[in-house]
């Protein structure tokens, strides 16, 4: 045999070794121990595992994409409202933002026109008669300069579990769609002194996952006070942020319940439902101060969504409280009026005292 046959032949046999040896090490083999044999399934098992985890990751990417081009298209969906009819004080602010660009904002126009149901409404209403309205946060954008937290809003005749996991073509969803509370329907005749509003915080960003910008406080507030929401019988109306807080559902705090936020709609007299109940714990849980002028005659929206400072299994929320702008508003006065109140001066339910002491904890922003 020559000597290029012998190094070939060597090499072959060592190559089969390494395989063999390989076999041997990660699959039960004749004369393993026990001990060896549990050791090779284990590993076998994870491996199998593995594959199974990123087939599912793949499929979880592949919906979540879906997903994020569905909102795309609904957001397309913004109604066009047409031009106001009439003007509030005239006032202008200027907003820096980080890079240091200015923009203008004008006092937000006030319309009076009567309650009616509205022309941009009617598309919608044909792709689901429970849409009751629009919401739009402009100043929360992509890096696209697009509005995220921009839906519509739905409201089911009996129920709000429906649209925890519902979307705006009743197709069945994880992440479900913005809706209004049902006790109170919006109709032409009226609507909730107090409209709840709810939405998911996803992971992806989408629905109202952005609503804990706010905890950034008064400074990021001041460049982004507004909140436009329409009910279908309305156009141009605009909200101005009053209060943002973390609220509990449902647990003793201090020898009596939790502030129950989602039930003040249309305010009693007196009593527990009563506005003063609600403006006396609006004020003392939130965690900036303004000089809004507010009363039981004007129109409020709340904001709600789920927030995680205590753990995915607590019930803890997010709440940003608005009221509708009137022309008797100056937006530069309010803007200016915005401060981050002392830990010491926010109420902090006891289960937030229990875990961080009487102070502000900020996560998701």
């Amino acid at each position: 045999m020559s000597m290029a046959n012998e190094i070939n032949t060597t090499h072959v046999k060592e190559k089969e070794n390494f395989f063999v040896r390989a076999a041997k090490y990660f699959i039960p083999w004749k004369g393993d121990g026990v001990s060896e044999i549990f050791r090779k399934l284990m590993f076998i098992a994870s491996i199998a595992i593995f594959v199974v985890s990123l087939d599912s990751l793949a499929d979880y990417l592949r919906a979540d994409e879906q997903e994020l081009s569905y909102f795309e298209e609904v957001r397309s969906l913004e109604p066009d409202f047409g031009e106001p009819s009439s003007k509030g004080n005239g006032d202008t602010i200027d907003v820096t933002d980080k890079k240091g660009k200015i923009t203008k904002i004008e006092n937000p126009v006030i319309t009076v026109e009567p309650r009616e149901l509205q022309e941009w409404a009617m598309p919608l209403l044909e792709r689901n008669d429970d849409v009751v309205g629009w919401l739009k946060i402009p100043g929360i954008k992509d890096s696209s300069g697009n509005a995220i937290i921009n839906y519509p809003v739905l409201q089911h005749e009996s129920s709000n579990d429906y649209y925890l996991h519902h979307n705006i073509d009743n197709a069945q969803t994880e992440s479900g769609s913005i809706f209004a509370d049902c006790v109170v329907p919006i109709t032409l005749e009226g609507q909730a002194d107090n409209i709840t509003l709810y939405g998911h915080n996803m992971m992806n960003g989408t629905q109202f996952a952005n609503l804990q910008k706010f905890k950034k406080g008064a400074d990021f507030i001041k460049k982004n006070p507004l909140i436009e929401f329409n009910t279908i019988y309305e156009k141009n109306q605009k909200y101005v942020v009053l209060a943002t807080f973390i609220g509990i559902d449902g647990e003793d705090q201090d020898g009596e319940g939790a502030f129950d936020y989602w039930n003040y709609r249309n305010f009693t007299a007196d009593g527990h439902y009563s506005f003063e109940t609600w403006k006396t714990n609006v004020l003392k849980y939130s965690w900036i101060k303004n000089n809004i002028d507010f009363n039981e005659g004007d129109d409020f929206l709340t904001l709600s969504t789920c927030t995680y400072e205590l753990g995915s299994y607590r019930t803890v929320r997010w709440v940003v409280v608005a009221k509708k702008l009137t022309v008797k508003d100056s937006l530069d006065e309010i803007v200016e009026s915005y401060k981050d109140k002392k830990d010491k001066d926010i109420y902090f339910f006891r289960a937030w005292r229990d875990t961080y002491g009487n102070k502000k904890v900020i996560v998701g922003t």
